[in-house]
């Protein structure tokens, strides 16, 4: 219904929505539900699922209930969320698998890097220096980002800080906003960047987010309307991030002396799996979950073995110790995975060799000299790169030379992988031990081809995340306190 006004705009009731229409026509987005958005809140396809109004400036809007602009009489497209357009950290599907293809419905992902690759092919720069945008951070230091929809209309891009801060980024102003807590905050969490990752719990069709803070498991409700999130919590010690196993998600955690694996069974309860043969002393250093899908498998890999959880008839939640008190380094990149499984690299008093993590599998080990950093498909060692990681190489074909390459992401259908670049003059270890900054290329490359890099002085350069998010690739370096983003 339109109103005319004595200030000469019109006033549109469409359902809990009011718009003000201006004398040139513009529309405001007025109240929802008799509640004003905060004048921040610039996004209005995400905040109410308002189309962008065509030929005009950017950030003007109509109302979702029109199906035609009524100065062009143009159609106008649906605002929907697609899930090809998440990213949920560390690796862009939620989980330890640094590997994206056409399993993990990261399409948008794929797109976005391969338009991205092709420009910088055409315009023939060397490095990502030239095109890159500096963009302002809500915290310097210790964020996680993750674009979802959380209780919006499409996706939306968050930061959430290691102290449990929660910002809301608005695309159309380019600024962030902080959502505040009605009661319990979402609190801290210790788990290292590589290790951490949240999972998408969805109940009446609304996206909720689970993850892990140093209280116990979390589930994060938003309501963006009002900059404000609520909190469910299980209380215990969480010990890893959370996954999801078809459909369902779960986190790991410690309660009552119990290990169990928890869930959140609805937006007001907790199911729980005891986990066999726990020992949570030893359940140290659990990587973000790997999902096995042909095992129907969630596992965590440790330090000192690794926890499973099956879905069969029933749920089935075990630690498996590593043989002879072998150890396994999670950070340095998930297991192998080939035709036969999965297969983790562990180390014992024989030297390093690949376990297949599974209990019935009969293939012996596979031993190899030197590390392994690796994205779960290709694997480096120094700057040799081996498409299997027992593999052997000539050196007279393949020199070898001092470099550290840790891959963060690997496209592998279309080849292209995402790493940190920096010259190694210690072992391995004294190098993850190392703090100090240190120079490093972040690259972005063809896998055996051209290779874009950005240049930067940081410590721990390990800790950084590459996502994509509104047709761009964006870096956060961790130490540097800085978020840097390639228009595609």
């Amino acid at each position: 219904m339109e109103i005319a006004r004595n200030d000469r705009t019109s006033v549109w009731t469409l359902g809990d929505q009011e718009w003000l229409q201006a004398d040139d026509g513009t529309f405001s987005l007025h109240q929802v539900a008799g509640t004003k958005p905060p004048a921040e809140l610039v996004d209005l396809d995400y905040l109410v699922g308002a189309t962008p109004a065509p030929d005009t400036s950017p950030g003007n809007y109509l109302p979702a209930a029109f199906a035609f602009c009524p100065s062009t009489g143009k159609e106008l497209p649906k605002v929907a969320y697609q899930t090809t357009t998440r990213w949920l950290p560390p690796y862009g599907d939620g989980s330890g698998s640094r590997v994206i293809n056409e399993r993990c419905k990261l399409s948008s992902a794929e797109e976005i890097s391969s338009r991205l690759y092709s420009q910088l092919l055409d315009t023939r720069q060397g490095d990502l220096n030239s095109r890159k945008l500096i963009i302002e951070l809500p915290r310097k230091n210790g964020l996680n980002f993750l674009a979802a929809n959380l209780g919006g209309h499409r996706e939306a891009l968050y930061a959430l800080s290691r102290e449990g801060s929660l910002f809301l980024w608005q695309r159309g102003s380019g600024k962030w906003l902080e959502l505040l807590p009605k009661s319990e905050p979402i609190g801290r969490s210790r788990l290292e960047s590589w290790a951490w990752s949240v999972a998408l719990h969805v109940d009446e069709n609304q996206q909720h987010l689970l993850l892990s803070s140093d209280s116990g498991a979390t589930l994060v409700s938003v309501d963006p309307l009002t900059l404000r999130y609520q909190t469910l919590r299980d209380d215990g010690s969480p010990l890893a991030g959370p996954g999801t196993l078809e459909g369902q998600s779960y986190l790991p955690q410690l309660k009552s002396g119990h290990v169990c694996i928890v869930n959140p069974a609805s937006l007001y309860g907790w199911d729980r799996c005891l986990v066999e043969g726990a020992d949570h002393e030893r359940m140290t250093r659990l990587s973000a979950p790997i999902l096995d899908a042909a095992s129907r498998r969630l596992l965590w890999i440790g330090e000192h073995g690794y926890l499973s959880l099956t879905q069969g008839s029933e749920l089935k939640a075990q630690w498996h110790p590593w043989p002879n008190n072998a150890t396994a380094h999670p950070e340095q990149g998930p297991p192998f995975l080939d035709g036969r499984g999965l297969w983790q690299l562990i180390f014992d008093a024989d030297g390093q060799h690949y376990l297949q993590l599974d209990p019935g599998a009969t293939d012996l080990p596979m031993p190899i000299k030197g590390y392994r950093l690796s994205t779960g498909h290709l694997s480096f060692k120094y700057n040799v790169r081996l498409e299997r990681p027992w593999e052997e190489y000539d050196e007279n074909f393949t020199p070898t030379t001092r470099d550290v390459i840790y891959p963060f992401i690997e496209f592998s259908g279309q080849k292209r992988l995402l790493s940190m670049k920096a010259k190694q003059s210690s072992p391995l270890e004294a190098f993850f031990d190392n703090h100090q900054p240190m120079d490093v290329d972040y690259c972005f490359e063809q896998v055996g081809d051209q290779s874009f890099v950005f240049r930067a002085r940081a410590s721990e350069p390990w800790n950084a995340q590459w996502f994509f998010f509104d047709n761009a690739m964006w870096l956060y370096i961790d130490s540097c306190g800085a978020l840097y983003r390639w228009n595609a």
